[in-house]
């Protein structure tokens, strides 16, 4: 049984980019156990040396001289006459040893005769001097040893934590740069099926948890370093009680396993609860003006407080798992101790253990202990990790990218003609929203789609800009199918104006260069010239350089909306793709920015999603949707004229029955 799974291969190679710090902390971590396990024997040693600078052995257990000559004399054992030196020593006589062991004063005499006689003395108090100075060297040397190693210890434990904190930072970073880059690539369709609180709790929350991979490495090397060099220091002080020692391991890993199973399932629920809090509050913040008009703050903070409530249930569950095993894992360890301390004190007693042994066996101990929690952080937090990641990829890395054509065609002089061919289009749900539909936009000639809701409208621009691939027919430019063309270059053939404007937080310049980087101020002035977007611009107390606070907040609607014209037109398109682009602005800018564009007209291909008729009316031609067909196809005069479905629609709508918005 395993104290701890593998782990992950994603988990794995994401560690490797960061390999060559991980590297230099994991050797400091190594290093550092190394010198926490040589405490053991210099602990030994030390207190071995404080025994022998004493005048007296403090310690019944350890051998004193002639203890076996006379034993083997006097038949008796050796802890009897080792007992009887430490009180009578240097030099006994015969009736007090005889009187101490139990034997008749001739016999102890006898024995002390025949000890001398082969030539040996009980120490003399000269010994006893030079044994307690060789003593307090020994300590002395035993001691800068001490100093030494927690000196090292200092260095390597910041290094350990300097290189592998370096490493989580650094992990984080790229990892988070990654999944930024991977959004971008994703298809539309994606973002249609996820909140975007969803996805930030992924790139916040989840990376949080994520980084903690390097700790997982660390322990991973503290712990059994640190257990495996104190039981062999043990084996080595008394090999009969590592046995003792070792029987404890499958008790701990099993539990050890038991937990981190249920502490995985408790942490995925943990980050599932925190995507979708983030998720509600992105929501509600960005709705703030909507909240505070419909005076819906009671309702909106109940929701957030439900979803906080459960995300702290689940987090309660998760910590509950995780303060389960630390405990448990220290009980195991004192029943442990425990055990081999009691059989300590009868190998004590029969002689067999030495006072500097029992210390050094204590703290033995108590490092493999603190081995054994650092393996249960390992397990707690590989599960928090592998919970993290599987929905870092479930949520992002893992998902289909956007089918780009990277090393497509290119067109070397391109002229701007879209054709659909038979085009049909269904949703993933199955939802069927364009079918059959087959039209024709010539350079240089602009083309309206009008109809009601849901005809297929916003369909065509996606499919236009490539944002979806038809499920059957063709979409070509120039005559080639979009398909073959390389996407990026495809694209940058287009100007596009969405009906709700989005600028990013940053100046006017930066907003305007979004699709064309390395764009002049010329080029940014012209632009805005051709947007009638100058002359606002140039009254702000920066220019260009003016921030614009979070999704342009300081501009008005109409200002915004010629901002975005002006992005547009910056790049130069080819063909404008327009979504009632005229639709925020006061009648005096309307007019103004409806010149601008009747001019870019002439010169362009122009696609219209109309929503007013009378925008659709300035359009070479119109295609009226319904239901994802054409029904009707013309100019504006040749669809008045033929009284159809256009312009039943446009009398309603010039009549007021439509509003003023016309079609939705």
């Amino acid at each position: 049984m395993r104290l701890f799974r593998s782990l992950d291969q994603r988990i794995v190679a994401e560690l490797r980019t960061q390999k060559r710090t991980i590297w230099k902390g994991l050797l400091c971590v190594g290093l550092t156990s190394l010198l926490t396990a040589a405490m053991v024997p210099m602990t030994k040693l030390a207190i071995q040396s404080i025994e022998e600078a004493a005048p007296v052995r403090v310690d019944i257990s350890a051998q004193v001289p002639f203890e076996k000559d006379l034993s083997d004399e006097l038949g008796v054992s050796v802890e009897r006459v080792r007992e009887a030196l430490n009180k009578l020593r240097p030099m006994p006589a015969a009736a007090d040893l005889a009187r101490e062991i139990g034997v008749t004063t001739e016999s102890a005499q006898v024995a002390i005769d025949h000890v001398k006689a082969r030539g040996k003395t009980l120490e003399t108090q000269a010994q006893i001097g030079r044994r307690q100075d060789d003593a307090l060297v020994k300590l002395g040397v035993l001691c800068l040893g001490v100093v030494f190693i927690f000196g090292a210890k200092y260095f390597f434990t910041r290094g350990q934590f300097f290189y592998l904190s370096k490493a989580s930072a650094a992990l984080a970073s790229d990892l988070r740069v990654r999944l930024f880059n991977k959004l971008q690539r994703l298809p539309i369709s994606y973002f249609n099926d996820k909140r975007v609180g969803g996805i930030q709790s992924v790139l916040t929350n989840d990376i949080n948890v994520y980084q903690n991979a390097v700790s997982v490495i660390r322990d991973s090397i503290d712990g059994p370093t640190k257990g495996i060099l104190a039981l062999a220091s043990i084996i080595w002080i008394n090999w009969q009680l590592a046995v003792v020692a070792m029987l404890f391991i499958p008790v701990m890993a099993w539990f050890v396993n038991r937990n981190g199973r249920r502490m995985k399932a408790a942490q995925a629920q943990v980050q599932e609860d925190l995507a979708d809090l983030s998720a509600m509050s992105q929501e509600a913040l960005n709705g703030t003006r909507i909240v505070k008009a419909f005076g819906a703050e009671d309702r909106v903070g109940g929701l957030f407080k439900k979803l906080v409530d459960r995300q702290y249930e689940s987090q309660l569950r998760a910590n509950r798992r995780f303060a389960q095993l630390r405990p448990m894992v220290e009980f195991i360890g004192a029943v442990s101790l425990a055990a081999i301390l009691y059989i300590c004190g009868h190998l004590a007693r029969a002689g067999a253990l030495r006072i500097s042994d029992i210390i050094a066996l204590t703290f033995a101990l108590d490092i493999i202990n603190q081995g054994a929690r650092s393996l249960a952080n390992v397990n707690n937090t590989y599960n928090q990790v592998q919970a993290a990641a599987d929905r870092i990829y479930a949520e992002v890395l893992a998902v289909p990218e956007e089918s780009q054509v990277d090393d497509g065609l290119t067109l070397t002089s391109p002229q701007g003609r879209i054709e659909f061919k038979d085009v049909s289009f269904s949703y993933p749900d199955g939802t069927k929203a364009l079918e059959n539909v087959s039209f024709v936009i010539e350079p240089g000639t602009s083309l309206a789609l009008v109809g009601p809701s849901g005809a297929g409208k916003s369909t065509i621009a996606d499919l236009v800009l490539r944002f979806y691939d038809p499920t059957e027919g063709h979409v070509l430019f120039d005559g080639k199918d979009i398909r073959k063309l390389k996407t990026s270059w495809y694209r940058s053939q287009f100007g596009v104006v969405p009906q709700q404007t989005f600028l990013f937080a940053g100046s006017i310049a930066e907003n305007l260069r979004l699709g064309m980087p390395d764009a002049s101020d010329q080029d940014l002035e012209k632009a805005a010239k051709m947007a009638h977007a100058e002359a606002f611009i140039e009254s702000t107390s920066e220019g260009y350089r003016t921030e614009l606070g979070e999704r342009g907040v300081r501009l008005s609607g109409g200002e915004g909306q010629r901002l975005a014209i002006a992005r547009a037109l910056v790049r130069n398109p080819l063909v404008l793709l327009l979504d009632e682009a005229t639709s925020n602005l006061d009648a005096h800018s309307e007019k103004a920015v409806t010149e601008a564009l009747t001019e870019l007209m002439q010169q362009k291909t122009t696609l219209f999603i109309a929503h007013r008729l009378t925008t659709a009316a300035r359009a070479d031609r119109i295609l009226v949707l319904r239901r994802g067909q054409i029904v009707e196809e013309g100019s504006h005069a040749s669809l008045m004229g033929s009284k159809g479905t256009y312009a039943a629609m446009y009398e309603a709508f010039s009549s007021g029955l439509l509003g003023e918005e016309g079609l939705g």
